[in-house]
């Protein structure tokens, strides 16, 4: 009796403590065919035991296979029964269980029945399938990201790195895991580094940041790395972790910035130098003309002076706005089948003085009219008259510079040889570059503002050609070979000359001036009265609308930029009137872009011509004015 109480007691504290443990407590069949007993704190749909469809009211249809499989493993070792599945819950929710259970063997060693517990793991389950879904966002992210990701453990060795970072050692994961940066590769010195720097990490658990460059896969570049401490429960650093962006590219921007911004000062500073040379001479001059009684010869000689000095500035400034029209894409090529001897030999002859004035040898090797190309005369003509002029500029005293031409495969090859001072390697890759000037030697007096040669290749290769600098360096000499397509065999008749012949204004016309700049008006003014013009100067807009009804001019020339009333606002008015119906109004400025000239013509202009205005073409416009009318 006692040891019935006994064992009662044991059976009761047992059960109490697998209660205590497990959320249910079974007894199965020997095939776990039949649930013979569920006791316990019940989260699954209740059902009365004996049971024989347990498998398919409890657990979820998906993980059906699997319990199964799992059971007939068990039975098959007498072992130990172990997985987790899916079941359904009293509420009809779904949950996560984990069940273990033991065989009970008899004296034969034959399973009589099972014993088992299921825990209730649905929080683990969910903990892991949110962890397990940021693991695999994160790695998305760490996956595609350009950056190089990683981590160190405090050994020094790489626990992780992502694919941009194995793609860059040219390694697999399994090729580098578990090694340092030393045997993968990095130069003793950069290992060394990041050595110092995890230790340092480590010791501090402060953040780290540098830059270094870096000899992999995708060859030398530069990189900017954060590397950031990874503090463990303990609160000491238990890995070290670092991010690390190409930024290659970047630092090729700031060294081409800081070099444009080197190269815009030099070419400030040398357009103000090349400014002031002109206007030395001109002063001079100036002051020669305002002594008391200058000779005959020094009046000619200072207008002379005046006139190629003012053409030098313009043609400064024609440069730089040629340049700035090809740069913005508005340049407008006149395309016309041409000569190459006629576009050779105007530019020789603009290059002429520049020749002389070095007492250089020139040998000329072009053939007659046979070789033609398509293209705008005048502007191919500017090239060479810039390789030329470079030629002459940078050749010693009494060198040589060869001009030759020839076709080949149906190209015609240009080349201007000089035996002037060379260009180093170095040198080359950049003289086409804007306002790049070839550093001369001493000996040699240069000018310029460093642009006609890139003037140069815009030009070519609008024409569909190119530009090539040869030479063996410093005092050898340089060679600028030009290649351009010819134009097909047949040969058309050259364009007939055209003559112009100047034809002074009609002493009838009537032409209104408007400049705030006085100098300008009245200098311009004095110029058309020359031309037998009748003349009024008005120094603003207000001043030029009274003249309408007072002086009743023919044409008007005005300038754009005026302060409070500009020439657009100013035309329009004009326009607006009875008397400005009919008045050919004509803008004078020094904006010469293509839309500025729409500007204009939108505003109610006939002409737009650019300061400083060719007294020859201005009388050009005035007489094709009177023609028009007559």
């Amino acid at each position: 009796m006692f040891a019935e109480h006994a064992l009662a007691e044991s059976e009761k504290r047992f059960r109490a403590l697998v209660t205590a443990s497990s959320d249910v407590v079974y007894r199965m069949s020997a095939d776990f065919g039949e649930l013979r007993q569920l006791e316990g704190r019940l989260f699954v749909a209740t059902s009365p035991t004996p049971n024989r469809n347990w498998l398919d009211e409890y657990i979820h249809r998906e993980d059906r296979e699997q319990a199964r499989d799992a059971i007939r493993d068990a039975i098959s070792r007498k072992g130990m029964l172990e997985f987790e599945c899916r079941v359904f819950l009293a509420d009809g929710g779904v949950g996560w269980t984990h069940t273990r259970a033991v065989p009970m063997l008899d004296a034969s060693g034959e399973i009589t029945e099972w014993i088992g517990m299921v825990t209730n793991v649905t929080a683990r389950k969910s903990a892991e399938a949110a962890l397990a879904n940021q693991r695999r966002m994160y790695e998305a992210i760490l996956t595609n990201t350009p950056d190089l990701a990683y981590v160190w453990n405090r050994e020094h060795r790489f626990i992780y790195a992502n694919e941009g970072l194995l793609r860059m050692w040219g390694r697999t994961w399994e090729e580098a895991i578990g090694k340092n940066c030393l045997e993968l590769g990095y130069e003793p010195w950069h290992a060394e580094m990041h050595d110092r720097e995890i230790e340092q990490i480590i010791a501090t658990k402060q953040p780290l940041r540098g830059e270094v460059p870096f000899n992999g896969a995708f060859g030398r570049r530069f990189y900017d790395y954060l590397l950031v401490p990874v503090i463990g429960a303990s609160g000491e650093v238990e890995a070290v972790a670092g991010t690390t962006r190409d930024v290659t590219e970047r630092k090729q921007l700031e060294r081409s910035l800081i070099d444009a911004d080197r190269r815009k000062d030099e070419f400030l500073a040398t357009l103000a130098h090349e400014l002031r040379n002109p206007l030395a001479p001109i002063r001079n001059a100036v002051h020669l003309l305002k002594t008391g009684n200058p000779t005959e010869d020094n009046v000619r000689a200072a207008r002379e002076i005046i006139d190629r000095q003012v053409h030098h500035m313009v043609r400064l400034v024609d440069d730089l706005m040629d340049v700035s029209r090809i740069t913005l894409g508005q340049v407008n090529l006149r395309y016309d089948r041409v000569s190459l001897r006629r576009v050779i030999d105007d530019a020789l002859e603009a290059a002429s003085p520049a020749i002389e004035a070095g007492n250089h040898r020139l040998v000329v090797d072009v053939p007659g009219a046979s070789l033609q190309l398509e293209g705008d005369a005048t502007r191919l003509s500017q090239v060479f008259q810039n390789l030329l002029d470079n030629a002459a500029k940078y050749t010693p005293p009494g060198g040589t510079i060869t001009l030759r031409a020839e076709l080949r495969d149906e190209k015609i090859v240009v080349s201007v040889r000089d035996t002037g001072i060379g260009i180093s390697p170095e040198a080359k890759s950049r003289v086409f570059e804007l306002f790049t000037r070839v550093q001369p030697a001493d000996r040699i007096k240069t000018s310029g503002l460093g642009i006609g040669l890139s003037l140069a290749k815009k030009l070519i290769e609008l024409h569909l050609g190119d530009i090539e600098v040869r030479s063996e360096g410093a005092g050898m000499g340089s060679e600028f070979v030009v290649t351009l397509p010819a134009a097909s065999a047949a040969v058309a008749p050259a364009p007939a000359e055209v003559l112009t012949t100047k034809v002074k204004p009609d002493s009838s016309q009537r032409v209104l001036v408007v400049d705030d700049n006085r100098d300008a008006a009245e200098s311009l003014g004095m110029l058309l009265e020359m031309e037998h013009c009748k003349v009024s100067v008005a120094f603003d807009g207000l001043q030029a609308l009274e003249a309408l009804d007072t002086f009743k001019p023919d044409i008007a020339l005005l300038d754009i930029g005026m302060p409070g009333m500009d020439g657009y606002e100013l035309a329009r008015r004009i326009r607006a009137t009875p008397r400005g119906r009919n008045l050919v109004l004509v803008a004078l400025t020094g904006w010469s872009q293509a839309d500025d000239k729409q500007r204009a013509s939108d505003a109610g202009f006939d002409e737009h011509l650019t300061k400083p205005v060719d007294p020859d073409v201005l009388s050009q416009v005035l007489n094709r004015m009177r023609f028009a009318a007559a």
